[in-house]
């Protein structure tokens, strides 16, 4: 693929967020930390800069349930759908009006509680899937490597498809059981995997071996992955829990060159349509 000719028409970053203006939308006082406002025209600059037709906004923790934000950006965006984070029991005109306003998926935050019992994880997912089975909408998870493993028998029994964020959480370089267990949820074509946030589990976004981890897993199933940004890269989780009031600067990250890694990573023009174009436009329903 010519530079030309990359990203394809109708690609999609898969995975970022909006914030603020905090005046306007203020953080829940439960956060864990303070990130600076990215508001929806700082979006839609770098949209136009990295020339992506399509986008999906991710409820961030710091909002909790109160998806205000996000929402109010959809509407500005029409080229967008959202993942939101609502609580465990919703009546059926809010998730109507929800998939109305182009809600396709409902998020739930592990990683960032730490390390929960198992039968807790287990509730919260299922309590998510029982509100996207409505509209046939998808559970997002961000989640350890580890606690991913532990969890790929009930991801399974889900009445719904999930998608994992951030490859998983897997480091690159490893060939463990967490990988095996990605991979086998892929082949099951019930889980989807974003090749997002190369940096959340990459001391460096752009060390090689995330290139064979991202091939290995759409090898296991090159029709569930996508690709997303992980955009304005927020500051690392815990990273000021003793001052979660402070406010901290985003990771200084390349976000073109987070994208440009996609063809690298997977060396294949078809499988780089796929991860752009096509999968997302399945998945978040564009078509």
């Amino acid at each position: 693929m010519t530079a030309a000719s990359f990203p394809p028409a109708g690609s999609c970053d898969s995975h970022v967020h909006v914030i603020g203006p905090k005046s306007k939308f203020p953080l829940s006082p439960e956060r864990s930390y303070t990130p600076m406002d990215a508001v929806t025209g700082e979006l839609r600059a770098m949209l136009a800069r990295l020339h992506l037709d399509r986008v999906v906004l991710v409820q961030p923790s710091f909002y909790r349930t109160d998806n205000s934000c996000m929402l109010a950006a959809m509407a500005e965006i029409k080229t967008c759908r959202g993942v939101a984070v609502l609580p465990a029991k919703v009546s059926d005109a809010e998730l109507d009006d929800l998939d109305d306003q182009g809600i396709r998926g409902l998020r739930v935050n592990i990683a960032s509680s730490g390390a929960p019992p198992l039968d807790v994880v287990r509730e919260q997912l299922f309590a998510a899937a029982r509100l996207c089975e409505r509209h046939g909408w998808h559970v997002q998870m961000f989640v350890e490597a580890e606690t991913l493993e532990r969890i790929a028998p009930t991801l399974q029994e889900l009445p719904v498809h999930s998608v994992i964020d951030h490859f998983g959480l897997i480091p690159p370089g490893t060939s463990g059981s967490a990988l095996r267990a990605l991979t086998r949820l892929l082949q099951s074509g019930n889980v989807w995997v974003k090749i997002s946030g190369a940096y959340r589990t990459a001391e460096d976004p752009f060390d090689p071996r995330l290139g064979a981890l991202a091939r290995t897993l759409a090898d296991a199933n090159p029709d569930r992955i996508v690709w997303g940004s992980d955009w304005p890269h927020t500051p690392r989780h815990g990273a000021n829990r003793r001052e979660p009031m402070r406010e901290l600067p985003f990771q200084n990250q390349d976000t073109l060159g987070l994208l440009n890694l996609v063809p690298q990573w997977l060396e294949d023009d078809k499988l780089v349509r796929k991860v752009l174009v096509s999968n997302p436009a399945r998945l978040y329903g564009f078509d």
